[in-house]
């Protein structure tokens, strides 16, 4: 990973470890599955086992409900699962065909007579019930009580600026924290709030963009060119990953000509995944370049560098070939909506996959999660050892 990210908090008396949660909109089911085999490898423990906390996206909204649970860790992954196993879409956006069609008109109103200023952020999906949802399910006055009990060193959500077109990271933590500028990325301090998380989840050009203070954030996995930096900028020195896609190495060959949804859902990919994956190669690269470097060269050169451990699960199952079975499940005006973009079960399942928030699929998606993290059972409890 880049330089500045292995810069390593020597004042940190005891291990810090680091939940890193990837974007990933529905998919992020499959995190809530890890933490429960999380939980039930480490035999419910009431503290949880981490200390920092990061995510982006739907990410960013598991960090925080996970934040508000860290006094009752057993609960909280218990709860995460109960979450995600029941969503509906109309739990996230609205589904009415006519409020789709609506949208769909003033954004290609918009586009061909753009006007100077819109009064509202333009969008194709309305996520307005996905704020009534987090005002119900996160309590954010527990990430301040966690914190002040020292059970939480920070919790940190990831945004995108779009006047700067610079990736924020909003943290709720320890005093001692300080904030850090490097190339596109900032760390603030900031009491975390519900406009965080809308911020940092909304999906560019599908859902509306969010106002913090005098700006408008969009989507935090967009242009994030290092995404497990601000966990070791808080202190972390143990890094546990959960992505939402298979760590691949060939890409799949197809001959047919791509559709609007196969083309969304490649572009939903560079957004959500390519940058998490390129900052792990380079974590792995440092590490091996470190192990062949003497201690003492080290010491003596003055290099503030240490190898990050770091454990990485991702699915087993490429979550797209999961969802195109779930298509049916959607409301009509829905899958009318979809069908008109090229996704319909057969074609555009990445893109599907992303907004598929259909508790069967999330269901299906948890289980997954809980399997591949139990078949890593030995490897998880040496990491938290």
């Amino acid at each position: 990973m880049a330089t500045d990210s292995k810069v390593l908090n020597e004042d940190t008396s005891e291990t810090s470890a680091a939940l890193i949660l990837s974007g990933g909109g529905a998919r992020a089911a499959y995190q809530a599955g890890v933490l429960k085999a999380v939980n039930t490898i480490l035999e419910q423990p009431k503290r949880s086992p981490f200390s920092i906390i990061t995510g982006t996206s739907a990410g960013a909204i598991n960090a925080a409900a996970v934040a508000s649970n860290n006094h009752q860790f057993d609960y909280g992954a218990r709860r995460l699962e109960e979450i995600w196993g029941n969503f509906k879409p109309n739990h996230v956006y609205q589904t009415g065909l006519s409020t789709l069609i609506r949208n769909a008109l003033r954004w290609s109103w918009n586009a061909f007579w753009p006007a100077k200023e819109t009064k509202r952020p333009l969008s194709l999906l309305d996520n307005s019930p996905l704020r009534e949802l987090l005002q119900n399910v996160i309590r954010f006055d527990d990430i301040e009580k966690n914190k002040q009990a020292g059970l939480l060193r920070a919790v940190c959500t990831t945004c995108y600026n779009y006047s700067s077109g610079n990736s924020v990271s909003f943290f709720q933590g320890q005093p001692e924290l300080v904030e850090w500028k490097r190339f596109r990325r900032f760390g603030y301090s900031a009491e975390l709030t519900v406009d965080h998380l809308l911020a940092s989840s909304a999906i560019p050009m599908i859902f509306p963009s969010q106002q913090i203070d005098n700006a408008h954030f969009g989507d935090g996995s967009l242009r994030f060119l290092a995404p497990l930096s601000p966990a070791l900028h808080l202190g972390a020195d143990k890094l546990f990953v959960v992505t939402v896609e298979p760590l691949r190495d060939e890409p799949e060959h197809r001959s047919t000509i791509p559709t609007i949804g196969d083309i969304g859902g490649h572009l939903f990919d560079s957004i959500f995944i390519d940058s998490l994956e390129s900052d792990i190669e380079r974590m792995m690269r440092v590490n091996s370049l470190l192990a062949h470097i003497p201690e003492s060269d080290l010491i003596r050169e003055q290099l503030p560098l240490k190898p990050v451990d770091a454990f990485i699960i991702s699915p087993s199952i490429e979550p797209a070939e999961l969802a195109g079975q779930y298509f049916k499940n959607l409301p009509r005006g829905l899958r009318f909506f979809f069908k008109r973009i090229g996704v319909d079960g057969k074609d555009g399942n990445d893109i599907l996959s992303y907004l598929l928030f259909d508790k069967d699929f999330t269901q299906h998606l948890i289980e997954l999660g809980y399997n591949d993290a139990m078949q890593q059972e030995k490897n998880i409890r040496t990491f938290f050892e």
